[in-house]
């Protein structure tokens, strides 16, 4: 891991540079002789080609990217749209853990293999990538800031279920006032992260699926 003058949410408060090297001992990483963390590996940059023109690898938006997202891990699902032929997607920046925001501009940084598996949803157009994990539904959204992140986060969920369930609007923005969970992906990238989450328990007498 590294801390950079100038660099992340502590930038201004850092003054010296360090580069702090953390053995992966089993299932741990070894922080120090008294803090051992467990390891969660996760994908943080995982994407397509954007609609048009270049985007560098490490800005996050509709394509997906830099989305360091810690829920796109071992057994979630990952929906994202297709602007070009091929799609050409795109996979780095493993990280063995990271925490919600990767506030000092990293995780722990490690060289990995990633098994996936690729397929082709057709007939689907949403704006937005959306995350399927074992318990949940997410939508994730990059902006400028983290305000329009989040309102996008959300209104994609909404739609999302919208779509899906024969719910009135007004009843599905309640249900996620009461059971959703809006958090934050990172925050130290060109453009912000947040995503918008629902668990499956809720949606038991609906068939939502992307």
């Amino acid at each position: 891991m590294v801390a950079i003058p100038g660099w992340g949410a502590f930038g201004s408060r850092i003054k010296e540079p360090l580069t702090k090297v953390i053995p992966v001992v089993g299932e741990e990483a070894v922080f120090n002789e008294k803090i051992r963390l467990p390891l969660k590996p996760m994908i943080g940059i995982i994407g397509v080609a954007p609609e048009e023109g270049a985007v560098p690898c490490g800005t996050p938006g509709p394509h997906g990217g830099n989305m360091d997202t810690r829920l796109i891990t071992n057994g979630s699902r990952l929906f994202l749209p297709v602007f070009v032929e091929g799609a050409l997607l795109s996979v780095g920046d493993l990280h063995a853990v990271m925490g919600d925001g990767e506030v000092i501009v990293c995780g722990l940084e490690i060289s990995g293999e990633v098994e996936l598996k690729v397929k082709l949803v057709k007939g689907r157009n949403f704006p937005t990538p959306v995350l399927e994990t074992q318990d949940a539904w997410y939508t994730v959204a990059s902006a400028s800031n983290l305000d329009e992140a989040a309102q996008r986060a959300l209104d994609c969920l909404a739609d999302f279920l919208t779509e899906r369930m024969s719910l009135p609007f007004n009843e599905i923005g309640m249900l996620l006032s009461a059971v959703g969970n809006l958090e934050v992906s990172q925050i130290v990238d060109p453009l912000k992260t947040a995503r918008m989450g629902i668990g499956k328990r809720f949606l038991a007498g609906y068939d939502v699926k992307f």
